[in-house]
């Protein structure tokens, strides 16, 4: 009889046992996946071409809310072929305590546009999990340091293609985040810039 319940209760205590060894565990990993979430922003959240932008994740504000903006100069309204442009990137709100952003340049048929270079600027970095024929550039786990009071700023060069094939679409999408490492408390714009070419 003895053996009888004994059974279901030694059963019951290796299984509490193995949880507590599991639970840190997990505590272990759920840190971690904190402490890297500036450098999370993988696929594509620029909004265009039915994207998401990085509101999919920080959603507590409604798009592009009042009381901060994104900033984009050095876009021309027309371009030549092959012509290098400088694009400046920032992002303002007050108590900014990180921020990033993701932009593309696409023909209306959604293939690249271009090319984006960022080599010898730690603070910028190609997104993975994209497509290998296009181009998602955005900011680096560095590059989410603000860069000034109340602002983050980024500065890309992009060369546009030798022969021309129809408009340039430029999306961007950014966050002005209060650097907790959470998706909530955040603000999030996103702009879009059609370029003749």
């Amino acid at each position: 009889m003895l053996r009888i319940f004994a059974l279901p209760f030694l059963t019951l205590m290796i299984a509490f046992i193995f949880a507590e060894f599991d639970q840190p565990e997990f505590e272990s990993t759920k840190a971690i996946s904190g402490s890297v979430y500036p450098e999370h922003l993988t696929g594509a959240f620029t909004g265009g071409f039915g994207e998401e932008t990085c509101r999919s994740c920080h959603f507590d504000y409604d798009l592009n809310p009042d009381g901060g903006s994104i900033v984009v100069s050095g876009i021309p309204t027309e371009l030549s072929a092959g012509e290098s442009i400088e694009i400046s990137i920032t992002v303002e709100r007050e108590d900014i305590g990180a921020a990033g952003f993701q932009l593309s340049a696409r023909y209306e048929d959604g293939t690249q546009a271009g090319q984006f270079f960022v080599e010898g600027d730690d603070r910028l970095m190609f997104s993975n999990d994209v497509p290998d024929s296009l181009q998602y550039v955005q900011h680096s786990s560095k590059g989410t340091s603000p860069s000034g009071e109340n602002k983050n700023s980024w500065a890309i060069r992009w060369q546009a293609p030798d022969s021309t094939k129809g408009p340039v679409i430029f999306n961007i999408a950014a966050n002005a985040g209060n650097g907790d490492q959470s998706e909530f408390g955040d603000y999030i714009y996103a702009k879009e810039f059609q370029v003749s070419q």
